[in-house]
């Protein structure tokens, strides 16, 4: 079916700004409380490197001695590789301190904001800028990311 052409560029038009608004709708952070960043320190318990969102879990002590866990998300693999890492980089097991913005809702985990690995390496998260980007700005403390 041909369309005229003023029709064909309106269904066009209409289309892109349905696909984008679903991309954008995929990719909000609606769903995690940005103004807040949370932090622990602990052991790797997993870690997926999955697309289209990698994640991590890390086994840590609470406050009260009592034993507990956090799992966050991140960005793709190639995200995390285009900062240098390797599935293989990831052990469980190993210490680990991570930093994210926890979700709204009151479940616990989030977004991650920077991983550091006990080698000193850090995986900044891949929902924000990239490191170097404006508006990037690491977990205070932080290490800078290393290959």
């Amino acid at each position: 079916m041909k369309f005229p052409q003023p029709v064909a560029k309106a269904l066009f038009l209409a289309l892109s700004a349905f696909t984008m608004t679903q991309a954008m709708a995929h990719h909000s952070f609606a769903a995690y409380d940005q103004t807040v960043t949370k932090s622990v320190t602990g052991t790797l318990k997993e870690f997926d490197w999955n697309a289209p969102h990698s994640s991590m879990t890390v086994a840590f002590t609470d406050a009260t001695g009592k034993a507990d866990e956090v799992s966050v998300t991140t960005g793709a693999p190639a995200m995390i590789s285009g900062q240098g890492f390797k599935p293989r980089d990831f052990k469980v097991g190993q210490k680990a301190t991570m930093t994210w913005h926890p979700n709204r809702n009151g479940v616990p985990g989030g977004e991650l904001v920077d991983f550091t690995l006990e080698d000193g390496r850090v995986l900044h998260g891949g929902f924000g800028p990239p490191p170097g980007a404006p508006g990037y700005a690491p977990a205070p403390g932080a290490a800078p990311a290393t290959k």
